[in-house]
């Protein structure tokens, strides 16, 4: 079961710099690294009024920082406040994201009195010099050998990739796929790489130092990633960062776009309703499709239905929607 999460931002908290592309309280909208234990309680209490649906599988997630690169009081501290709801049994467990770097035997001690769960590792390349120019400060051993060490300790271990970063090209992130995939982490995230004001690499975008994808070409990779990791029984819960209230503001420049999973999927039925239709003798083409798929058919604005009319002049081709079929099938008349 999909778990209910209840975010807890602590944006750059534990973080010894700064990478080149960080701007964490734009991200996050929170302008503190520290939660006191009450704040904490105050915003767990008032998501927990969300969970109208009475989900079992309910996550605290601590986001934005490098958790175990906190204090060791300060993590104590955290996790002994969202252990008490799970004494409570309001929620099932937690989980963070952390540094690939900071996956210590010794930090991993602290955690196993708590009912954490999920680990999620900030990857986001397997190629050092990437790393090096972005200025993360580890490398792509520290991630082989924190993941191999989360999945000993029988942790659910995730992957946060970026591409687009400087220095990343398509060889180099397709690289970074495999590495990642032979490493087998339970899922994946995928953030193209944004220019945020404030950031070092907002500096360099506007000397001209760093080009950011544009947001069809990261849509491309994207898809491409998305495929390969499905190929692998890898699941991609994320594409694109997520919205809110204050982040555009921030953007200066990179594929942004609030529904940047939406135009992802969208893309893919377009290439398969496509090879599909150049295999048609006939003219009348009705595609069939379950209503939950008839937007990302369509497209954002109608944009793949111009461009089945462009691609296919020759045909008429109609969208209807059966709640009966799966996915999509094409029909010839």
């Amino acid at each position: 079961m999909k778990p209910f999460i209840i975010p807890i931002f602590l944006p750059q908290a534990g973080c010894p710099h700064r990478c080149v592309f960080c701007n964490q309280y734009a991200i996050t909208n929170v302008s503190t690294q520290q939660i006191h234990p009450n704040h904490l309680s105050g915003i767990v209490d008032q998501f927990l009024k969300y969970n109208h649906h009475q989900n079992a599988n309910v996550q605290i997630s601590f986001y934005g920082g490098n958790f175990l690169g906190l204090p060791e009081n300060q993590i104590l501290q955290l996790l002994e406040t969202a252990q008490t709801y799970i004494h409570s049994q309001k929620i099932q467990s937690i989980r963070f994201s952390t540094r690939p770097d900071t996956i210590k035997k010794n930090r991993l001690q602290l955690l196993k009195n708590y009912a954490i769960k999920t680990i999620e590792l900030g990857v986001q390349s397997m190629n050092d010099q990437i790393l090096a120019l972005s200025r993360r400060g580890h490398s792509s051993d520290d991630t082989r050998l924190a993941s191999m060490i989360l999945k000993d300790y029988g942790y659910q271990v995730g992957h946060q990739l970026m591409p687009g970063l400087p220095g990343d090209t398509d060889k180099t992130f397709d690289n970074t796929i495999e590495e990642v995939i032979a490493l087998k982490p339970d899922f994946v995230r995928l953030y193209p790489t944004l220019v945020l004001k404030g950031s070092l690499l907002a500096k360099w975008y506007l000397a001209n130092r760093y080009t950011p994808l544009t947001l069809n070409r990261a849509v491309s990779l994207v898809k491409n990633c998305l495929k390969q990791f499905q190929n692998n029984q890898i699941p991609v819960i994320r594409m694109g960062i997520q919205p809110q209230d204050q982040l555009e503001r921030y953007i200066l420049a990179g594929p942004y776009h609030p529904a940047f999973g939406h135009l992802v999927y969208s893309e893919i039925l377009l290439d398969s309703v496509t090879e599909t239709i150049k295999q048609t003798c006939s003219n009348q083409i009705i595609i069939v499709v379950n209503p939950r798929q008839v937007s990302k058919l369509k497209g954002i604005n109608q944009n793949n239905v111009m461009q089945l009319t462009h691609r296919f002049p020759q045909k008429n081709i109609r969208i209807v929607s059966d709640p009966g079929i799966p996915n999509l099938c094409v029909l010839e008349i």
